[in-house]
């Protein structure tokens, strides 16, 4: 089992905007998009159909990093285009973070706490 990040990092959240993989599994990933971070998840912009509890692999890599963020993941919350959760944001989901381990967990708390996060493509 893998080391789960710790509970006293804080919960920032930042509007990022990167091309995110999920899936079921490593064999089955669709892209997206990231439209805000935080230790703890992230939100999804996609029109794909995803249900709250779903399992999903993710895979991201931070602007400016090399190294690539895969955890596993579940889906919080939906925001669809007929029943919009948060009128403010795109359809897509709320992803939480599952298993992250703690070095990918550290690397994205350090990256909240010292950049910008700028659009990748």
């Amino acid at each position: 089992m893998m080391e789960s990040a710790a509970p006293e990092y804080v919960r920032k959240r930042q509007k990022a905007e990167m091309r995110v993989c999920y899936g079921p599994s490593h064999g089955t990933l669709l892209a997206g998009f990231c439209v805000d971070l935080s230790s703890g998840g992230l939100f999804l912009q996609t029109e794909y159909p995803l249900r709250v509890g779903e399992s999903l692999i993710l895979r991201f890599n931070l602007p400016g990093q090399d190294k690539t963020i895969s955890c596993d993941s579940r889906v919080a919350w939906v925001n669809t285009k007929k029943n919009k959760l948060r009128p403010e944001s795109p359809p897509g989901a709320g992803i939480q973070f599952v298993n992250i381990p703690l070095e990918e967990a550290k690397s994205i708390y350090r990256f909240l706490k010292h950049s910008e996060i700028k659009p990748t493509w």
